[in-house]
C-alpha cells in the first residue's frame, strides 16, 4: 500500500478518534453535574434506586465514557500499526509521525488519568475544613484558603482518619518536610457536583508556628 493511501487512513483513524473523544468529554461533562459521577452508587443508604438524578441518563454516559475508551485502545492500536507500515513506504517521515503520535498519546493519556483521579477525588468525603492561614505561610504559598475542605492530604481521607484518627494529618505533614504534599481540596462553594482541585504544599519551617502555618477544624464524618 502506497504511503499516500497509508496517510489517509490514519486521517480517517484519527478523525474517528477525535470524534471518539468529543463523545468521552460530553458523557463526562454530563456526569461531572450528577452527584453520582462516574462511579459513584446508584442506590441510596437504604438499597433503593437513586431519586436525585436521571438514571437511564447516567447509565447510557457510563456506557458511553466506558466504551469509548476501549474504542479509544483499539483505534490507537490500529494507528500504530498503520505508522508502522507507512514507516516501512517513508522511513524518515513516519519516524516524526510515530513520534508525534507517541507524545500526543502520552499527554491525552495523562490527561484521562488526571480526569479520572479529578472525578475520584470529587466523590470523597471532606474530613476538616481550613479555618485559618497565616500570611506568608507554607500553606498559603501551596494555595490553601480559608474555608477549603479537605478530601485528601497525601495518602489521608476521610476513610483514613477513621481508622486511626486526626494524628494521621502530622504523621503525614512530618513526613513530608521539605518536600511536595499533594493535597486535594474542595472549595466552600461547591456543590456535591463541584470539582476537587489539586494543590502542592511544601511543608516546612519559617517565621511562624508548625509547618503550614494553617488551623484546619476537624468535620463530622459518616
Amino acid at each position: 500500500m502506497s504511503g499516500t493511501l497509508l496517510k489517509e487512513e490514519l486521517l480517517q483513524l484519527d478523525n474517528k478518534r477525535r470524534s471518539i473523544m468529543r463523545d468521552i468529554e460530553e458523557a463526562m461533562t454530563f456526569l461531572n453535574s450528577t452527584p453520582v459521577g462516574l462511579r459513584g452508587s446508584l442506590v441510596d443508604s437504604e438499597g433503593f434506586p437513586r431519586d436525585d438524578c436521571d438514571l437511564y441518563a447516567v447509565r447510557r454516559a457510563r456506557h458511553t465514557v466506558n466504551c469509548g475508551h476501549n474504542d479509544l485502545k483499539s483505534i490507537e492500536a490500529t494507528i500504530h500499526e498503520k505508522l508502522s507500515q507507512l514507516h516501512e513506504e517513508c522511513r524518515g517521515e513516519a519516524e516524526e509521525q510515530m513520534q508525534r503520535d507517541k507524545m500526543k498519546k502520552k499527554s491525552e493519556d495523562d490527561q484521562r488519568r488526571r480526569d479520572e483521579q479529578k472525578q475520584v477525588m470529587s466523590s470523597k468525603e471532606p474530613f476538616v475544613r481550613v479555618v485559618d492561614v497565616a500570611t506568608g505561610s507554607p500553606a498559603e504559598e501551596g494555595g490553601l484558603i480559608c474555608g477549603h475542605l479537605i478530601v485528601q492530604y497525601g495518602d489521608v481521607d476521610a476513610e483514613k482518619v477513621l481508622e486511626g484518627g486526626f494524628g494521621e494529618m502530622a504523621r503525614v505533614t512530618s513526613s513530608y518536610e521539605g518536600q511536595m504534599l499533594r493535597v486535594w481540596v474542595r472549595s466552600p462553594s461547591d456543590d456535591d457536583c463541584g470539582g476537587a482541585r489539586e494543590l502542592f504544599i511544601v511543608p516546612q519551617r519559617w517565621r511562624g508556628e508548625g509547618l503550614l502555618g494553617c488551623t484546619f477544624e476537624p468535620m463530622k464524618l459518616n
